[in-house]
C-alpha cells in the first residue's frame, strides 16, 4: 500500500517592516550648519572645493549598511561607542536624514533614544502623553484609554501635572519609556537610556519589551548588557566604525562582538 505524498504548505511570506539599503550618514567634523560667512564661502569657491573640504574633514557615522527586519522581531543593535548605533536609531526614528541610501519603515514608530526626545519641557507629564499620542496619529479617546496604564507603569502619579523640566532624569525616563511602550506604535526603538533606571524598573521594561514582541510589535534594542540582549532579543546586528559587521542570531552575534570587535584596539574609533 502506497501513501501519496502530500505537498507541504507554502511558507507564509515574511512581513518586512524595516528595510535599510546602502545607508550612509556623513558628518563634517567641527562644522556647524550655516556657520560660514558669505566672505568665507566666496573665498572657498575661489580657492576650489578641495580646500573647503580639507578645512572640515568628514566622518562617516554609517557606511553602506543594509538589512531587513520582520514584524514581531526583537533585534539587538550591538557595537562599541562610536560605532553608529545611535545614528542608525535616529535615522529610523526620522530625527535625522541619511546622506546616502534609504531606510524604509512601515508603521508608527515609538522612540526612546535619549532623555528629552519627543517631550516638551514646559508641558506637564499628562500633556506630553497627549502630545506623543497625537504625533503618532492616535485620537484623544485612544490616548485616554491607555493613560492610566502609562501613569501606573511609570509611577509618576503625584507629578503628572508638573512640567517635565522639573522631573529627575529617572522620572523622566520612566515616563518616556512608558509612553513609548503603551501608545500605538508598531515599531519600538529603545537605546541605552534604560541604564538610567534602577534594577526594578529595568526588569519592568524588559518584561514590557517581551510583551511587545508577543503582540507582534517590532523592537530595536540598543544595549551594552549582553545578559539583557541574550534574554530579550531574537536576532542582532553588530556595527563597528559605521559598518555592518554581522547580522544573524543573537548568540553568534554576542560571541562575534566580544571576540572580534571589542578585542580590536581601534574598536569604535
Amino acid at each position: 500500500m502506497t501513501t501519496a505524498n502530500t505537498p507541504s504548505a507554502a511558507a507564509a511570506p515574511v512581513d518586512i517592516v524595516v528595510r535599510v539599503e546602502g545607508l550612509g550618514k556623513r558628518y563634517a567634523i567641527g562644522a556647524a550648519p550655516g556657520s560660514e560667512t558669505l566672505y568665507e564661502r566666496l573665498g572657498g569657491l575661489m580657492a576650489g572645493r578641495r580646500e573647503v573640504r580639507d578645512r572640515h574633514p568628514v566622518i562617516w557615522a554609517l557606511k553602506d549598511v543594509s538589512f531587513e527586519v520582520a514584524r514581531g522581531e526583537v533585534v539587538a543593535v550591538l557595537g562599541p561607542n562610536g560605532s553608529g548605533k545611535s545614528t542608525l536609531m535616529k535615522i529610523l526614528a526620522r530625527i535625522t536624514a541619511p546622506t546616502v541610501g534609504m531606510a524604509e519603515v512601515r508603521g508608527r514608530v515609538g522612540a526612546l533614544l535619549e532623555i528629552g526626545t519627543g517631550f516638551h519641557p514646559e508641558l506637564s507629564g499628562r500633556e506630553n502623553i497627549v502630545l506623543s499620542g497625537a504625533i503618532l496619529g492616535m485620537t484623544r479617546h485612544e490616548i485616554t484609554a491607555v493613560e492610566a496604564d502609562i501613569v501606573s507603569f511609570a509611577g509618576v502619579e503625584r507629578f503628572l501635572d508638573t512640567p517635565v523640566k522639573h522631573y529627575s532624569s529617572g522620572m523622566f525616563m520612566r515616563l518616556a519609556f512608558s509612553v513609548a511602550a503603551h501608545l500605538a506604535a508598531e515599531i519600538l526603538l529603545v537605546d541605552e537610556i534604560l541604564a538610567v533606571g534602577d534594577a526594578t524598573f529595568q526588569q519592568k521594561c524588559h518584561e514590557r519589551i517581551r510583551s511587545a514582541a508577543r503582540s507582534n510589535r517590532t523592537v530595536f534594542f540598543v544595549s551594552h548588557s549582553m545578559e539583557a540582549v541574550a534574554t530579550l532579543c531574537d536576532t542582532a546586528i553588530v556595527l563597528d566604525r559605521g559598518e555592518l559587521r554581522y547580522r544573524g542570531d543573537t548568540e553568534t552575534a554576542i560571541a562575534f562582538y566580544l571576540q572580534d570587535v571589542l578585542a580590536m584596539p581601534t574598536a569604535g574609533l
